[in-house]
């Protein structure tokens, strides 16, 4: 029949077969192991798939996998290097496939094949599928043994240097890993840190750049000792370690998952998924039965990081206190009176030998003080490239021949303050009512992050302020309305304080849209632009004296030519009166002349009253003088921290 294949066993007399020729070259063109790989190799992906370890919590810590709608997931991972598969960012089933496959890879040797390049991968996998080496490839992983001997791993600490409010990156504060070795002292051990890639200065277009995710963030590992300078000499932030309880086995874990996350980028997102998330994503890795994510808040910052291993089960110890090297120097401030602190000053500039010392009217402890204070002072310039080498060396010389002749004294203690964890949480709500010229009101804010000024202080830096899209709407009883009374994008307050060693310049910056009153019960809404430098003192009792000058921009409909350009100044105090009991008195007068040409002055009068750690009374009463209209505002609100 034509049209058919013969599917017939029969040849013809005289023929032979040509199907045993075709095997026997087979045979002996592709050794039997050839075929086993094959089937191993689908062996394993089958193995792996019928215990649904796709599926496993282990399988989605080791790729970064959350829960997305409906039902499915997605790596926090955009690096495409991290994959074995294409589709793997959002296909845990089929990631686990071709991870399998890539394990027995002879394309490539070493560090980059994939059992030594997803090494936490492949010993998860081993674990839990019995894998067969002698199999596989058996690529040497040099670069992973280096890393894990150089770390030596034993435990881990979690570390919070706090606020730094001159840094962009770091206004809310920063964590980061310490990995511990057998080594007695810490310096020798290595820090873990994830940071963005921005190159960045100015914080406002940080802010709005991180907020849509236009870094990219990755991890890095290096001395500790060098984080320890950067942030506790060079920046002056104080330091918080938290010892983690995990075991050298968990700490193992933890490098292993850290060893693939080399050279790999996920995109840095200002609230969410920063530092302090990523972070806890690596220390989910060390214990994966637990899911500390859930535990934090639909926004994170780092202090959300401490809250959260303390919730956890990671950490239930005191933490340690780390003082920087300027709150040590201040802190021997406090010892001497003013003469003394003088003589210490001019010593570290070299106007005055130290050997002249001895001439001076002090107690032996005074003398030794003054000498230490020099010294601190004289470190501190020389880390911060104030010194040249040869300038300290003289200088530090001289300072340690003069203390020498003193003997010791008692040594110096710096109290630690709050800690952070203990400080009230970054969000707020506030509920509160009030008066402005006869007409009654009832107030709602909400704000997600973080602290102002009138914020209780324990467990935050005093006179360091940053709020993030905070709004406040109002019901007025008068005119039955509901409106938008305010919306912060960002207000920063920086009152540094100033004093003999140390000169920072303060300094505040705020944009946001409000309904500003013009005559009575007459508004417009308003955007508005304002900040600048300024300058900040401190006195007994923890008094913040300060002013601020700069200039203002307002824009709007309601506005002649739809905008103001103008300038403002503003002066003020604030002062703990008890340990719950904060008080503020702020001026301010600011002047418009292109576009709308209007004068505004104005004095208010802000009280705190701490009830618990998480709650607090405010009180509220402002004065304010609009082109010659005069209005006068109290609100009394009950806030609520979490």
């Amino acid at each position: 029949m034509q049209g058919r294949f013969n599917l017939s066993t029969s040849w013809p007399c005289g023929t032979f077969p040509a199907w045993p020729l075709f095997f026997l070259f087979l045979f002996f063109a592709f050794p039997s192991g050839a075929f086993a790989e094959v089937d191993y190799k689908d062996e394993l992906a089958d193995k792996a798939v019928a215990l649904k370890l796709h599926e496993k919590r282990q399988w989605q810590v080791l790729l970064h996998y959350r829960p997305t709608l409906p039902g499915g997931y997605k790596s926090l991972v955009d690096d495409p290097a991290f994959f074995n598969s294409p589709s793997g960012k959002d296909d845990p089933l089929e990631e686990m496939r071709a991870t399998i496959r890539s394990f027995f890879r002879t394309d490539t040797d070493g560090d980059l094949h994939p059992q030594c390049r997803f090494i936490a991968r492949y010993k998860w996998l081993d674990e839990e599928l019995e894998i067969d080496s002698s199999k596989l490839p058996g690529p040497d992983c040099k670069g992973f043994r280096e890393f894990s001997r150089n770390l030596d791993p034993r435990s881990a600490v979690l570390i919070f240097p706090v606020s730094h409010m001159n840094s962009p990156a770091s206004m809310f504060g920063h964590t980061l890993l310490r990995i511990d070795s057998g080594k007695e002292s810490s310096l020798f051990s290595f820090a873990v840190n994830y940071t963005a890639v921005t190159g960045e200065t100015n914080g406002i277009l940080f802010a709005a750049k991180g907020l849509f995710g236009f870094y990219k963030g990755y991890f890095g590992v290096l001395p500790y000792y060098e984080k320890i300078k950067e942030y506790s000499n060079l920046e002056n932030r104080d330091m918080w370690e938290y010892r983690l309880e995990f075991s050298r086995e968990e700490v193992e874990r933890l490098l292993l998952h850290l060893w693939e996350l080399k050279d790999v980028y996920t995109y840095y997102y200002f609230f969410d998924e920063n530092c302090s998330y990523n972070l806890l994503l690596v220390l989910e890795a060390a214990r994966p039965g637990t899911d500390i994510i859930k535990l934090l808040p639909p926004w994170v910052i780092p202090m959300d990081t401490v809250k959260a291993i303390k919730k956890a089960g990671f950490d239930s110890g005191s933490a340690l206190y780390r003082p920087a090297k300027a709150t040590r120097i201040r802190h021997i401030e406090t010892t001497l009176g003013a003469g003394p602190r003088l003589l210490a000053l001019d010593m570290a500039f070299g106007r005055k030998d130290p050997g002249q010392l001895s001439q001076e009217r002090l107690s032996r402890e005074e003398k030794a003080r003054v000498l230490d204070l020099a010294s601190e002072y004289l470190q501190y310039r020389y880390s911060r490239e104030m010194l040249s080498k040869e300038e300290y060396t003289a200088s530090f010389l001289k300072v340690l021949g003069a203390r020498s002749a003193q003997g010791l004294i008692p040594e110096y203690k710096v109290d630690a303050p709050v800690p952070p964890e203990e400080g009230h949480g970054p969000a707020k709500i506030a509920f509160g009512g009030g008066v402005k010229e006869g007409a009654s009101f009832l107030s709602l804010k909400l704000r997600p992050a973080n602290h102002a000024l009138m914020d209780p202080d324990p467990g935050y830096l005093p006179g360091a302020a940053i709020i993030f899209m905070e709004g406040e709407a109002r019901y007025n009883f008068t005119e039955r309305k509901l409106t938008l009374e305010r919306l912060t994008f960002v207000d920063i307050n920086s009152v540094a304080p100033r004093d003999d060693f140390f000169k920072p310049v303060s300094w505040r910056v705020s944009a946001d849209v409000f309904r500003e009153e013009m005559r009575k019960r007459e508004h417009r809404t308003v955007a508005r632009l304002s900040g600048g430098p300024g300058l900040s003192y401190s006195a007994s009792g923890g008094l913040l004296v300060y002013g601020f000058i700069g200039p203002e921009a307002k824009f709007g409909s309601g506005l002649d030519d739809g905008y103001a350009l103008g300038g403002s100044v503003r002066a003020g105090a604030i002062r703990p009166l008890t340990g719950w009991w904060k008080a503020q008195v702020e001026l301010m007068a600011a002047s418009f002349g292109p576009g709308d040409s209007h004068d505004i002055a104005s004095i208010e009068f802000n009280q705190t009253f701490s009830v618990k750690r998480d709650e607090a009374v405010t009180l509220n009463v402002r004065k304010e003088k609009f082109d010659g209209f005069y209005s006068t505002e109290g609100v009394l609100s009950w806030n609520m921290y979490f």
